[in-house]
């Protein structure tokens, strides 16, 4: 029943993970299975209907659900897979000490983390492409204990870009689970300094350095004003003079474009019509507040199931921007080329006349035509600011490309009424809401009931105090909410103070050194595949952890501190930037990791 080959198969995908029992007395795993890619794993009492088969009465018949999530089925190296369990018991499942909730979300697993079925039953999941590399400065590890009593970050790595790293995160008192990106300001005044001594800027390093942090915090200015079911979520921006870590919803079944080859390469007209209808919700939604998101495609669109009719969400704000009314023109060639409209690539060779929203509309009508053919629009994206006969041949090229993945009148309209080359001719956000794809009588009432289904679970965060805070106001290294929350505290003197507090604490475990119980004797409330994070405490024989939902068995009767040196493994050389000259950034999705050359201009709104 359970298998050990670590070999790949092409029908099962690539091998992904082990997920096996767990003694926590004595440390000792057994009835080991692989997790590949491309298959799913049902765990539970029932062996006819699971893979992984547990004989205990308080385990459910089909008790936990464990996919993956590639973003990339082709090339599955690009982007480590990403591997989820989703409770789906009667009674419930712990990970790390903390509440799944019922069938109501995924949680990511992360290289160790261990899952408690019953008083009995543990689970421990390892990782097969568990990586060993340097994730933090040893600045941010300080900063990271100062807010350790309300948020961890793990080392497990969902993205990366010049200067921004993603990483799972979670609340410390719930075990609620986002995306932490950590953008090193410390890294950006390096090579902007570099920049200059090679003669590359023109202007003063101080001038640029704010530039660039205003529009790193620009995102997150726009985020924590916005709350609507189809854009992503932000919890919490903590800033210090040396990095911003941004906490944002963790959405767990990967984004449209993994969701596309999970389905085959393309999606049939009501399937995709499902989706664009989402987006298009967002868009008016974010229309009708002056916000421009710039940079709308496959992969900044994320699906909260892999169901068909799911919630979808869109999120990567970093290219957008509040403009001040409907006809104000954006001068800045920023997105994806491939998705970007002809006025928007016309100003990065130079031209005059800017763009207005009615850019994301375009970018709607090449994500749509994506979705329904599987290909890009244009085999030349750039069609659409050379000459007129070239402009001809790609929309033919692109009308016989429609036809020929048999797609629908009405979804073919949308897409050519979008793609419309003068954008005053296209539709706005508006007219495709209304569009006959969607409002098409025979099934407007089942588009308007699915997406309330699809959006009943979600809702909105009430914030008493500011979303985006100084690290100043955290105390501690245990932290407390920050000041105008609930709990407000006592900030730091001064950051030299705060770190000096922080130098004082206790030691982080060795992560390496196995003894058989160094995972189980923690706080329930660490991530167990994390040994960076939060610093443990001394805790008497006799109690229990803190803020853990369990207990372990009677015959372990104490718990002790934990006095390991550190291991600096996990520490990133602050000094390990490299120079290319290059003043502007490569930057990636914050989710997918595929890469992009956004350019800033000076000119932007």
């Amino acid at each position: 029943m359970f298998l050990s080959s670590q070999t790949m198969s092409a029908e099962s995908g690539n091998l992904v993970g082990t997920i096996c029992r767990w003694d926590p007395r004595t440390g000792k795993t057994s009835q080991s299975m692989a997790i590949y890619s491309r298959k799913e794993i049902y765990i539970g009492r029932d062996p006819r209907r699971c893979q992984y088969a547990v004989d205990d009465r308080f385990v459910s018949n089909k008790h936990l659900w464990i996919y993956t999530v590639i973003f990339d089925q082709d090339n599955p190296g690009e982007v480590a897979p990403l591997v989820y369990a989703q409770d789906i018991s009667m009674n419930g499942t712990l990970w790390n000490g903390y509440r799944m909730g019922n069938g109501r979300s995924s949680f990511l697993l992360s290289d160790g983390d261990i899952l408690r079925l019953s008083d009995l039953v543990y689970l421990k999941y390892n990782s097969e492409d568990y990586s060993r590399a340097k994730c933090f400065t040893a600045r941010q590890a300080l900063e990271m204990r100062t807010f350790a009593n309300d948020y961890i970050v793990t080392r497990q790595k969902l993205g990366s870009g010049a200067y921004g790293q993603v990483y799972m995160a979670y609340r410390r008192s719930s075990g609620q689970q986002f995306a932490c990106k950590i953008v090193d300001l410390l890294a950006v005044r390096r090579k902007l300094a570099r920049a200059k001594d090679m003669k590359v800027l023109g202007r003063p390093v101080e001038q640029v350095f704010s530039e660039k942090v205003e529009l790193y915090l620009r995102e997150a200015t726009i985020l924590q004003k916005l709350q609507h079911p189809n854009i992503i979520g932000l919890e919490r921006v903590i800033r210090s003079d040396s990095t911003i870590y941004m906490f944002q919803d963790l959405v767990t079944a990967g984004d449209l474009f993994s969701y596309i080859q999970f389905k085959g390469g393309k999606l049939p007209d009501i399937e995709a019509a499902v989706i664009v209808r989402q987006v298009v919700v967002a868009l008016e939604f974010l229309h009708d507040q002056n916000i421009v998101h710039r940079d709308l495609k496959p992969d900044n669109i994320l699906m909260t199931s892999r169901a068909d009719g799911c919630r979808v969400v869109l999120t990567d704000f970093g290219c957008a921007t509040l403009i001040d009314t409907d006809s104000t023109r954006m001068s800045s060639m920023v997105g994806t080329i491939e998705f970007c409209a002809p006025e928007v690539a016309k100003v990065g060779v130079g031209h005059e006349g800017g763009y207005t929203k009615a850019a994301d509309l375009w970018s709607l009508g090449a994500l749509t035509a994506v979705l329904l053919t599987g290909e890009p629009p244009f085999e030349d994206m750039r069609w659409g600011c050379i000459t007129s006969d070239e402009k001809v041949t790609g929309l033919m090229n692109l009308n016989a490309r429609l036809e020929r993945n048999k797609v629908g009148e009405r979804a073919q309209d949308f897409v050519l009424r979008l793609l419309e080359h003068i954008a005053a001719k296209r539709m706005d956000v508006k007219e495709a809401l209304e569009h006959p794809w969607f409002t098409n009588p025979s099934h407007k009432d089942d588009f308007e009931a699915l997406y309330k289904r699809s959006t009943r679970d979600w809702t909105p965060r009430t914030a008493k105090s500011p979303r985006i805070v100084p690290l100043e106001l955290y105390h501690g290294p245990y932290g407390s909410n920050p000041q105008g929350s609930d709990e407000s505290v006592e900030p730091f003197v001064n950051a030299e103070e705060a770190s000096q507090e922080s130098l004082e604490l206790l030691p982080l475990p060795d992560h390496d050194a196995d003894d058989g119980h160094s995972s189980f004797f923690r706080p329930a409330s660490q991530t167990l595949s994390d040994p960076i994070l939060p610093p443990h405490v001394a805790i008497k024989n006799g109690s229990s952890p803190p803020n853990t939902e369990y207990k372990p068995q009677a015959e372990i009767s104490s718990w002790h501190a934990v006095t390991t040196p550190p291991s600096t493994d996990h520490l990133r050389d602050e000094e390990e930037d490299e120079v290319d000259g290059e003043v502007y950034e490569k930057v990636c999705n914050p989710v997918t990791e595929k890469k992009q050359q956004v350019t800033y201009s000076a000119r932007a709104a």
